[in-house]
């Protein structure tokens, strides 16, 4: 099953009962009262973060994708990213957009369809002082960037900076990327801390 154009991916991620989200959603209603670009985080690497919210604005802003499309990789792993043409190295690739929440009380435990509630979550990127600790969970609002698989021989890599006011997450190409290869990032030491995940071989 390959999913590539627009009403294909629409209707895939509704059959998914996953609510399409081009831009990352704000469920923690505060933080959209606070000046994130003030936290010692930020200052402390204020150019870099400049930097990369000069170069990519216009993509982040527009909610804009490389050439992907998602197709089913197997049974165990299910689904997963792939090129739809050439990407070159540090071109941006898309948003990983969800829901800006209070992580569950039962994010490690196992779900009754497979999977864990913080399968599809990342840490937000800074800890908001008073406040509790956040994060940008994809699991049921979301867009193509939740079905990157893990791998140790990634050719994605993560990015995140502040935009219109609040840290986004996005990803670029590590490496010039093949028509057909399947897109792959690192989740990180920390995703696999838990005894509860297996790592399977792509």
């Amino acid at each position: 099953m390959i999913y590539r154009k627009e009403d294909e991916i629409l209707k895939f991620f509704r059959d998914q009962h996953i609510v399409y989200l081009k831009r990352t959603r704000i469920g923690w209603k505060p933080l959209c009262e606070m000046n994130l670009t003030n936290s010692p985080y930020y200052l402390e690497n204020k150019e870099l973060f400049q930097e990369l919210s000069i170069r990519y604005h216009e993509n982040i802003e527009k909610g804009n994708l490389a050439p992907v499309y998602i197709k089913r990789i197997n049974e165990r792993l299910g689904f997963g990213v792939f090129a739809a043409d050439k990407i070159k190295k540090d071109d941006f690739i898309g948003e990983y957009t969800g829901v800006v929440q209070i992580p569950e009380k039962d994010a490690g435990e196992e779900m009754e369809q497979g999977g864990y509630e913080s399968d599809f979550s990342w840490y937000y990127l800074d800890k908001i002082k008073g406040g509790p600790d956040l994060e940008i969970n994809g699991r049921l609002e979301g867009n193509e960037m939740r079905f990157v698989n893990h791998s140790d021989n990634f050719n994605v890599k993560v990015e995140h900076t502040i935009h219109d006011g609040y840290w986004i997450i996005f990803f670029k190409a590590a490496r010039d990327i093949q028509n057909d290869e399947q897109l792959l990032i690192s989740y990180g030491d920390d995703y696999w801390d838990e005894d509860c995940r297996e790592r399977l071989e792509l």
